[in-house]
């Protein structure tokens, strides 16, 4: 197939969009494309105002991949950066035609960091929720509920999305952002707390070898130089699978991270909106001031 100009803020020139990036269901780069143009409202505005790393696999997902954090040379001049020491260009993406420009370059997934560039303070607390066996979900799905349960007893909304892999990811949105040095010290503490009260399934080991099969509660993934996958962000699984916001009771009801995918997360978005953003009242200033104090 020829290539093709797509019209975005820009016009964008897309090569070898019937390359298949997914072979078993089929995807081409130009789904790819579709889904992003299709879902750019909803992941750009978790991606705009943020450093970016892109997983790309130019080749599809069944060849090389590697991270991007850096705009590469010769990319057209509407393409935004931050620059930093040494005149590197970090990625940031603000617009759809950024998304595709990166997009052919076999990019698949979008990770971004917890804050703004803005404001280097993050409005959401994260626990990454990692099996020692992808093969057992089941362990995920009960240390997320266990996070849930923890945070509820400390009047703190959650939000619960899949990692589009094995795992999920639990976040408390705030109405004011705050300091990483004060975030991290909330996290650390419940990390620890689920840690110790369901010490048969959760751990915050740091290495691997002294996990066993429990599910890390990983804390330090939540902080200032961390990236987690991009709510709506595409995976690199052979089902080419979406990380999700869903709710709570699907979680109840059996959902798997498998069951979100390129093909069917659009309509869902258009029946429920963005979970991320819609689905819970943010914590307030004042309750997280009284996590804090009870610290100290």
């Amino acid at each position: 197939m020829q290539p093709l100009i797509l019209e975005a803020e820009a016009p964008v020139r897309i090569t070898h969009p019937d390359k298949l990036l997914f072979v078993d269901p089929p995807v081409t780069k130009l789904a790819n494309l579709e889904y992003l143009v299709q879902m750019a409202p909803y992941l750009l505005s978790h991606l705009r105002d943020r450093r970016i790393t892109l997983v790309r696999c130019p080749h599809g997902i069944a060849g090389h991949r590697f991270y991007q954090r850096h705009v590469p040379s010769g990319a057209p001049s509407y393409i935004p950066y931050r620059e930093v020491e040494g005149g590197k260009r970090e990625i940031v993406i603000e617009d759809v035609a950024t998304l595709l420009f990166y997009a052919n370059l076999g990019t698949i997934e979008f990770h971004a960091e917890l804050h703004r560039l803005s404001d280097p303070r993050p409005r959401v607390l994260s626990f990454d929720l990692d099996p020692s066996d992808t093969s057992d979900f089941e362990k995920v799905r009960k240390t997320a509920f266990y996070v849930r349960d923890t945070l509820s007893e400390l009047d703190l909304p959650s939000v619960v999305k899949t990692s589009g892999a094995s795992g999920l990811q639990v976040f408390v949105p705030l109405l004011e952002p705050i300091a990483y040095e004060d975030s991290r010290r909330i996290v650390r503490f419940i990390a620890r707390y689920v840690e110790g009260r369901w010490p048969h399934i959760a751990t915050t080991a740091r290495l691997i070898k002294e996990r066993g099969d429990k599910v890390y509660v990983d804390a330090p993934q939540h902080g200032p130089t961390r990236t987690l996958i991009a709510p709506y962000s595409v995976r690199a699984t052979p089902l080419a699978t979406v990380s999700t916001p869903i709710h709570w009771s699907e979680l109840e009801g059996g959902c798997r991270p498998q069951d979100f995918t390129i093909r069917n997360v659009p309509a869902r978005v258009a029946q429920f909106g963005d979970l991320m953003t819609e689905s819970v009242a943010p914590a307030s200033a004042a309750t997280i001031a009284k996590m804090l104090n009870s610290q100290r």
